[in-house]
Parts: structure tokens; sequence; C-alpha cells
């Protein structure tokens, strides 16, 4: 389905950054025991090593006005020098027609890899578990029609929205931000984002780098500094961070 090309289903409400709001929603999606989001609170290499390990992935909210066209465009001008995305790897696509999904689809995409690689297992018969056995062997557009027809996944994420704190929980504003998924998979570094589409139209998976499971959160943090990443704008994103509430990242995380 082309860029821009509405997909059936209703508007999806906006989900808050915020770790007690997300908990509860990847329990009932079937993320197991023991794993769950919580803050990273700068992007410091002292901040960094506080994070516990094993660490199954970063997820990025931002201000999206001024940088998502731009970064974008870069990244699709770089594509032809990337290394394919590696078999296995679970990408959606965002269509139009479902809304302010882009958290419930950048938990999807921490949760759905976490779970391929082996770091731990979803319940079963859980939503998630169910989803991913129909929407496993699709395309990436075809995997985000799948979700918008997803009604179950859709009401479980619209009551999490309307569980939230924040000024404006529960309605369609996102106030302009956006969520991202950067997560290690088979020794490489990927950006998942289901906006960033391809000359062709369809979103594709942003292959960054080679890493390591020792060293790839330094590495995703190091990304929105080098010079083909500074449409992040980097001190407003580094003061976004560690404000409360406003721009967070996450990281799903084996409770120690």
């Amino acid at each position: 389905m082309a860029e821009g090309a509405d997909a059936p289903g209703g508007s999806w409400l906006p989900l808050e950054s915020n770790p007690e709001v997300l908990n509860p929603f990847c329990k009932r999606l079937g993320l197991e025991d023991g794993w769950g989001f919580c803050d990273v609170f700068g992007l410091d290499p002292e901040l960094l090593c506080m994070v516990p390990q094993p660490c199954a992935a970063l997820c990025l909210l931002f201000p999206s006005e001024k940088i998502s066209r731009p970064r974008r465009e870069d990244l699709r001008s770089r594509r032809a020098k990337m290394d394919s995305p590696e078999p296995g790897l679970f990408f959606l696509q965002q269509h139009d027609g479902i809304g302010n999904a882009c958290g419930t689809i950048a938990a999807v995409h921490a949760i759905s890899n976490g779970a391929v690689s082996g770091m731990f297992s979803l319940k079963d018969g859980s939503p998630l578990s169910q989803f991913l056995a129909k929407a496993a062997p699709l395309s990436a557009p075809e995997r985000g029609t799948v979700l918008a027809n997803s009604k179950d996944l859709q009401e479980m994420s619209d009551t999490t929205a309307a569980a939230g704190e924040t000024e404006g929980a529960g309605t369609d504003d996102a106030n302009d931000s956006h969520f991202i998924t950067f997560l290690p998979f088979k020794g490489k570094l990927y950006e998942l984002d289901g906006r960033t589409f391809g000359e062709d139209g369809v979103a594709f998976p942003v292959v960054h780098c080679d890493t390591t499971p020792d060293t790839w959160v330094m590495d995703a943090a190091r990304l929105p500094h080098a010079p083909s990443t500074s449409q992040y704008n980097r001190a407003r994103l580094h003061l976004e961070v560690v404000l409360p509430f406003t721009c967070r990242v996450f990281f799903a995380i084996r409770c120690m």
C-alpha cells in the first residue's frame, strides 16, 4: 500500500510515555512476568551505564513536527547503502487510517522482536501471540492492515490511552510527538518506524550498524549525535528526554 494510503479500521488514541501506563498494557498484550518498561533519564554514558541488563529495546518519543520529514528523507536517501534486514525481524507499516497508533506499534516492535530473539516468551494464547501468528507471514504493509483491523488490540490500546496521567490523556491529541523503536537483532542495530517509507511507498526497517548485546544501548544513544541524524536536534532531544512526561526513552528490561 502506498505512502499516505488509508487502511481499514478506526483512528487509535495516542499512548502516554509513562511506564506506569505502558506496563499493564504490555502485560495484557502477553509479555511474560519479569520484563517491562522503565525510564532512561538521559543519554550520557554515565546514565546509560545505570540501565539494567539485559535490555531488549529502546522506545523513543520525540517532537516530530520539525524532525520526522527531514529525518525520513535522509534515511530514504541512504537506504541503498544499508544492509538488508535479517530474516525473522518483525516490522510493520503504520497506515494513515490507524491514527495515533505509533506508541502501540513501538511496543509491538519491541516485544515481538524480543520474543523472536529468544530473550523472553509471550504467554500462550495472548493477544500479541495471536496477532503475530496471523501477521508474521505477511509483508510490512499487510501486517499494518492486520493491526488496523485488530479491534481487540485497539480496544486495549485506547483503554490504556484513557488511563494516562497527563493533560489530554484519552483524546486524539498527540502533541505532535511520535514513538519509534531501537533494538538489536542478529548482530545489527535497527530503527523501527512504521512511517519511514521507501521510494515505492512501502515502509522499511532501518539497519544502522553492527552491534553486540553489550554495546547496543550505547550505540543507539550515539545515533542522534551523528551528522547523518543531526535533524534530531541534540540539545532539544536531550532536554526533553530528562523532562518527565514530555519525551522519554523506555527500555524493555528483565526485573532484577
